[in-house]
């Protein structure tokens, strides 16, 4: 795969760090989400929203399926055209499901979920003080950097949605940390890490521009083992503020038909 081809594979669509559900499972996720990204992604996409040779895991069909019927669809493939993945063992596929199912809300599409605020103070929210527009697009409106979240909240519960917003960085998936690099000529840049391998490293900075970078041509490389999520929501944001915007979100993903949807 050519890298204008890779980086658009992995671009903004990385609303992985909705793994961040559950408390408890921080270890399951992190390790989920390395073998989603190293066995799943290239097919099924970043997002699980569905790739070029695989089909969406945060649809009905796969949000609908048991936990064992999952693992076993990756333990021996399907006729569908999928491979087996038992190579890679029992506990890194019950890994995997865990994830995917943080990444669907934990099958909770079916159940409905009473709003616990006010969507209409949370829409000024998400637009004026938290500031979430200057990165995520909504219905069209607001940044590109991050994933889009009109249909965020399709298939997650407040609880759910809530614990994203306060620790939006659990766990950190690779292609959504910042890093600042500096380079041999002086330049220095930061931004989103797309991609990196032991060659090269792509940067994406928050004016959206592509930054395909030469690790030989590269003097200093700074980790800053988090998002651009902000993760002070939990002081900057009152808890009514906070259950206004989960409002909001919900609202919108309920509101909004999705791509799969207006294909039909």
């Amino acid at each position: 795969m050519d890298r204008g081809l890779r980086v658009r594979a992995l671009g903004i669509g990385l609303w992985i760090a909705s793994a961040s559900v559950l408390m408890h499972g921080q270890d399951d996720a992190r390790l989920g989400a390395r073998r989603y990204m190293e066995y799943c992604a290239g097919c099924h996409g970043t997002d699980a929203r569905g790739g070029a040779k695989g089909p969406s895991l945060t649809s009905s069909a796969a949000v609908n399926r048991s936990d064992s019927e999952l693992s076993a669809t990756v333990r021996n493939g399907s006729r569908g055209g999928m491979p087996p993945f038992a190579q890679i063992g029992d506990a890194n596929i019950q890994a995997l499901i865990h994830f995917l199912r943080l990444l669907q809300g934990a099958g909770s599409a079916n159940t409905p979920h009473q709003p616990p605020g006010d969507a209409g103070a949370g829409r000024a929210l998400y637009f004026g003080k938290a500031q979430c527009s200057a990165c995520h697009m909504m219905n069209g409106q607001g940044g590109f950097i991050a994933r889009s979240l009109t249909h965020f909240a399709r298939n997650r519960t407040p609880d759910a949605i809530r614990a994203v917003i306060l620790n939006p960085d659990n766990p950190l998936i690779p292609s959504t940390q910042v890093v600042a690099v500096t380079t041999r000529a002086g330049e220095k840049l930061t931004g989103v890490l797309r991609n990196e391998d032991a060659f090269s490293l792509d940067l994406q900075t928050e004016d959206g521009r592509y930054h395909m970078l030469s690790r030989s041509d590269l003097m200093h490389i700074e980790y800053s083992g988090h998002s651009l999520m902000p993760r002070d929501y939990g002081t900057r944001l009152t808890p009514t503020e906070l259950n206004d915007i989960v409002s909001f979100l919900m609202a919108a993903g309920k509101n909004e038909p999705s791509s799969e949807e207006r294909d039909r």
